[in-house]
C-alpha cells in the first residue's frame, strides 16, 4: 500500500530569521520540566506514541517556550514541533547511541563526515564535536528550515567545522519539490519535478565543490531516495572519497536494493543493524 504524503506547506520550508534568537540556555528547562524530562527518560513515555503527547506537556511547562537542551557535545532547541527527532534528544539520552557510535570511531580526531539528511543535526553535531577543529563535517538536507535550524544549533554549539548544503541528493542535476508524511518534518520525502522549488545535486558534485578530499564516515537517511543518491557516488568517487564506514536507513526487513548491490561491489561488510539503520564497513 502506498504511504500517504502530501506537499510541504510554506511555514515548513520557509527559511527561517533566528539571527535574533535569545542565546542558547534561555530557555534551560524549569524544575517540573527537568522532573518530566527524567521520568519519560526512565519509562516507556518516551516511546511510540507517548512522546508526541509528552514532549508537547514538557513545552507548556514552560509556557509554551522553546527548551534548550545539550546532547552529545551539541546544543539544541527544541521546539516540540511534529519533528520525531526533537522528541528523541528531548526524552532518549542514548537516542541512535549504536549508529553514533559506530562512525565516532573513524571521525573522532580530525576525520571527515557526510550527513546526508542531516536534519536539524541529531548526527551532524555530535560528529563535529567529536572531528574537532581539523575535522570537517558537511551536513545536507533538502528542507530550509532545517538548514536554518542546524546553522543557529552549529552556531550555538560553537561548531565551526561543519559546512551546511541546503539541496536534494541524487543522480544528476535538476529540481525536486518536497513531502511530507505523518505530518513529520523528520520524514520528508523528495519528487522530481521540472517546476520543483528545491535543488537536486550529485554528492560528489557537492563534495568536490566544498573542498572535501577525503571522506572517512557517511550517514544517510533520505526517505527512500536513498537508491537515486548514493550508488552513482559510490561509484564514481575516487579511492580517497569512499567512505570507510556507512549508516544507512534500513529497507523493509534489508536494505535498499541498489545501495546493496553498490556494497557488494565495492567490499563493503555488514557489521550489524539496529531498529532503524544498517551499519557497513570498508578495510
Amino acid at each position: 500500500m502506498a504511504l500517504k504524503t502530501r506537499s510541504l506547506t510554506a511555514d515548513e520550508t520557509a527559511i527561517l530569521t533566528q539571527n535574533d534568537a535569545p542565546p542558547f540556555g534561555t530557555f534551560a528547562p524549569n524544575i517540573a520540566q527537568r522532573a518530566l524530562i527524567a521520568l519519560a527518560r526512565r519509562t516507556i513515555l518516551h516511546r511510540g506514541v507517548f512522546r508526541h503527547r509528552i514532549s508537547r506537556l514538557i513545552v507548556a511547562l514552560g509556557g509554551g517556550n522553546p527548551l534548550d537542551i545539550t546532547f552529545r557535545g551539541g546544543n539544541f532547541r527544541i521546539k516540540a514541533e511534529n519533528n520525531l527527532i526533537e522528541y528523541g534528544l528531548m526524552l532518549h539520552p542514548t537516542y541512535n547511541k549504536p549508529d553514533i557510535d559506530f562512525l565516532l570511531e573513524t571521525v573522532a580526531n580530525g576525520g571527515t563526515f557526510v550527513d546526508l539528511g542531516c536534519n536539524i543535526g541529531l548526527y551532524s553535531l555530535p560528529l563535529a564535536a567529536a572531528a574537532g577543529p581539523t575535522g570537517r563535517v558537511i551536513s545536507i538536507d533538502a528542507n530550509p528550515a532545517m538548514a536554518t535550524q542546524l546553522r543557529w544549533h552549529a552556531d550555538a554549539s560553537r561548531l565551526a567545522n561543519l559546512t551546511i548544503v541546503n539541496c536534494a541528493v541524487g543522480d544528476t542535476e535538476g529540481l525536486v519539490n518536497l513531502n511530507i508524511r505523518k505530518d513529520d518534518v523528520a520524514i520528508v520525502s523528495v519528487s522530481a519535478a521540472t517546476d520543483g522549488t528545491i535543488r537536486l545535486r550529485p554528492l560528489l558534485a557537492i563534495l568536490q565543490e566544498a573542498g572535501i578530499t577525503r571522506l572517512d564516515a557517511l550517514k544517510i537517511d533520505i526517505e527512500g531516495y536513498e537508491d537515486k543518491a548514493l550508488p552513482p557516488f559510490l561509484d564514481a568517487a575516487p579511492e580517497n572519497l569512499l567512505p570507510k564506514r556507512i549508516v544507512i536507513e534500513r529497507f523493509q526487513d534489508g536494505d535498499y536494493p541498489a545501495c546493496a548491490a553498490a556494497f557488494a561491489r565495492l567490499g563493503y561488510q555488514l557489521r550489524g543493524r539496529s531498529r532503524q539503520n544498517s551499519f557497513y564497513h570498508r578495510a
